[in-house]
Order: structure tokens, then sequence, then C-alpha cells
């Protein structure tokens, strides 16, 4: 005999601090140091705000529905003691389940602010949810919730689901975002600060054998200036960090 199973809501599906969210997405724009869309432009990149609520509100279950597991409700009220305490704020009182969803939901608006991205205050307590979350929602101990996006782009989803403690799938058609999420979800990672200099290493070989190769067809002028490129049969004269250059 078939068996319907059931799940609690999660919290996105009863709310959401959308006004917040978005003031903190729309601040994001003008940042640039640590950000992923100075890795590479991408015209239609998601805010990182957006999708970190979005995310962690999808993978959280609500604990005011009665079909909230106990494991989790109990897991989320140590947590989120834990962490309005250090935030020395008014205290809470979690056991009534209303108040702990406004304070799960409270600590997302917070999340979602780029100032706390990276900091280990915020990290710890979104990724202990999200892993008690899977667990008491009939996920096998010590694996991760699953997140599949086939359509990743600029890879703001899939760069989040690692941060609140997901693992992630990430595809794409067009081979340039397949390349951004490589470096953004793989090579980083894994290189860390060797990568740019492997970048660079690698950038100069790629010039330095380019070079060779193609040396011949742009031989330089009388006067010693470098054709690096044709334009139609008209001749233009450019300079090139401080070097006299010439069109053809």
């Amino acid at each position: 005999s078939s068996q319907t199973l059931t799940y609690p809501k999660r919290l996105i599906e009863v709310d959401l601090p959308i006004k917040k969210i978005s003031e903190h997405a729309r601040r994001e724009k003008s940042i640039r140091h640590g950000h992923i869309s100075t890795l590479h432009v991408w015209w239609a990149r998601r805010p990182l705000a957006a999708c970190r609520a979005v995310i962690c509100a999808s993978l959280w279950p609500d604990p005011a529905d009665p079909l909230c597991p106990n494991e989790f409700i109990e897991t989320a009220r140590k947590v989120m003691d834990r962490f309005w305490n250090q935030q020395k704020v008014e205290k809470r009182d979690l056991k009534d389940p209303i108040k702990l969803r406004l304070a799960l939901l409270d600590f997302i608006t917070e999340f979602t602010n780029w100032d706390n991205s990276t900091r280990e205050e915020y990290l710890n307590p979104a990724r202990e949810l999200t892993q008690i979350g899977h667990e008491s929602l009939s996920g096998e101990k010590d694996t991760r919730p699953l997140i599949v996006d086939p359509f990743a782009g600029g890879g703001s989803i899939p760069l989040e689901a690692l941060r609140v403690g997901a693992d992630v799938y990430a595809s794409d058609l067009n081979p340039v975002a397949v390349l951004l999420n490589k470096v953004v979800l793989e090579y980083i990672p894994k290189f860390g600060s060797q990568l740019p200099d492997e970048v660079r290493k690698w950038g100069l070989w790629v010039k330095e054998e380019t070079n060779k190769e193609v040396s011949e067809f742009y031989p330089k002028d009388p006067d010693g200036s470098i054709p690096i490129g044709t334009y139609g049969l008209e001749q233009l004269n450019v300079k090139v960090r401080g070097a006299e250059h010439k069109f053809h």
C-alpha cells in the first residue's frame, strides 16, 4: 500500500522579510572588494543577499508548523538562544514557536548583510541549522542537503548554498558560466591564494607562445612601431602603454 509523506512548511512558505533583504541586496551593488561580481561581468547576476536568504528559508522548516520535527525545534532554540545572547539584545522567549520563527527570520535578515556573510558567528549557526533541518527531515546522517542549479549563470545560488552548508550541483549551457562556476566553486576553495599566481604564470606563457607563432605576421614598421591589428584599409596611430603602435 502506498503511503503519503507529509512535511512541514519551510520558512519561505510562511514569511520572509523582503524589505530588509532588498535593502541589503541594493547595498551589495556598490561592494567591490571580495565580491564575485569583480571576478567577471555577468549580465544577469543575482544578489548574493537575496540568494542567501532564499536558500536558508527554503532549507529550514517552520518551527511553528505542527509537523516540524522536534529535533529541529530543540536545536533551533539552542542555536538562536546562543546567537541572540551574543548580540546582547533583549532575551527572547524561544519556547513560543511563533517567537522562535521570528528569531530565525531575524537571523536570516542579519545574515544577508554583506558585512556578516563571512563572520563565524553567523556561518556556524546557519550551517548547524541547515544540517539539523536536513537530518530531521529524513536526510541520512552525516550527509548534507543537495541543491541543484541547472542554470547557474554567474554562480550566486551555488556559492550561497555552499556558504550555508549544502552540497551543490551547478551547470549551464554557456561555457563562460561553466568556467566562472568552476573558478568560484572549485578552484578558489582548492587553490586559495595560489590561484592568482598560477593565472599570471600561465597567462604570460600563453602570451609568449602566441608571440612566437604570430610575430612573423606582424613585423615591426620601419619607424619601430608594432602593428597590433588590422582595420580595413585605413591606417591608425595609437599609443599603448606609452609606446607608438599602428593599426593597418
